[in-house]
């Protein structure tokens, strides 16, 4: 596998009787345990806020820590209500009644509403099976072996999901992988007009600095001291050799999703890969992006 963007979690949700327990067994079974599956999380935190009455700011803003952070998935499980009131009915509950069940069922399905649109998020009404199971493996998949510049992608639709009039989500971020090839680097991409300049005068101040602190500093190609800041859009690179590998962190300020950031992130890809070069590395290749406010202009 020459790059990837691995999933740090796949995240089942849903009320009771929904089906998660099922799901998240057919899921390690049928992709021999690949990822780390969690049952339940923030938006389950949130859902019992609400329903006992209690202060939901938190757990809104882990909701969004967990969604905005695009190495995670979340599965949300929604059957029709006869389905969960029929499994009730069969087993019965310790906690729950079939009247505050169906209060939660409420609420998920409002929050469904809300978070359905978003590029990590599947919602599933179904009754589980093997070829719903299959799918999603497959699919899950497929996004670990998708290039990086992908993700701007993902970024647009999760922006272009938001329902106030100024689109913005700030901390957008992800974990991406190289292994040494950087194929998916878009040479073309380079030269985009309006960023080209830029570009090149980020890589001539950071070639600048890395010659700086070997030479003139005497520092060792593991120092931590190779570093890119401006105040400008890209405003903080860190690179960090550590053997035969190379760890790449990048701050964006901000970035446009329609127009600018699938441009950024090929730049920041190829970056990764001239100092992964000026090193003369063959292990991997780690990337961290956050993206702090990342955005559609408004119409002018």
């Amino acid at each position: 596998m020459n790059n990837l963007t691995p999933i740090n979690y796949i995240i089942i949700e849903g009320p009771d009787c929904s089906g998660k327990s099922t799901l998240y067994d057919m899921i390690h079974k049928e992709s021999d345990y690949q990822w780390n599956i969690q049952d339940r999380s923030s938006l389950s935190m949130l859902v019992h806020a609400k329903f006992y009455g209690r202060d939901e700011f938190f757990h809104i803003a882990a909701l969004k820590k967990e969604l905005y952070n695009l190495n995670n998935q979340m599965i949300i499980l929604l059957p029709q209500w006869e389905v969960i009131a029929k499994r009730f009915n069969s087993r019965g509950d310790d906690i729950q009644n079939i009247q505050s069940l169906m209060k939660l069922y409420k609420f998920f399905s409002e929050a469904v509403e809300e978070i359905q649109t978003l590029p990590n998020v599947t919602v599933i009404r179904a009754v589980v099976d093997e070829s719903i199971v299959n799918r999603l493996v497959e699919t899950y998949r497929e996004i670990e072996r998708h290039p990086m510049m992908n993700l701007s992608n993902s970024a647009k639709v999760l922006v272009a999901s938001c329902n106030d009039d100024y689109k913005e989500r700030l901390g957008i971020n992800f974990t991406h992988y190289d292994f040494g090839t950087f194929s998916d680097i878009n040479e073309v991409s380079l030269d985009y007009g309006k960023e080209r300049e830029y570009y090149k005068k980020i890589k001539t101040d950071l070639f600048g600095k890395i010659t700086e602190e070997i030479i003139t500093n005497q520092v060792d190609n593991e120092s931590r001291r190779f570093i890119y800041t401006d105040n400008s859009c890209i405003s903080l690179a860190h690179f960090l050799v550590r053997g035969r590998d190379l760890d790449c962190k990048f701050f964006l300020r901000s970035s446009d999703v329609v127009d600018i950031l699938q441009y950024d992130l090929n730049f920041l890809k190829y970056l990764s890969r001239e100092v992964y070069r000026r090193f003369e590395l063959s292990g991997y290749c780690k990337i961290d992006v956050v993206i702090n406010s990342c955005h559609i202009p408004e119409a002018k």
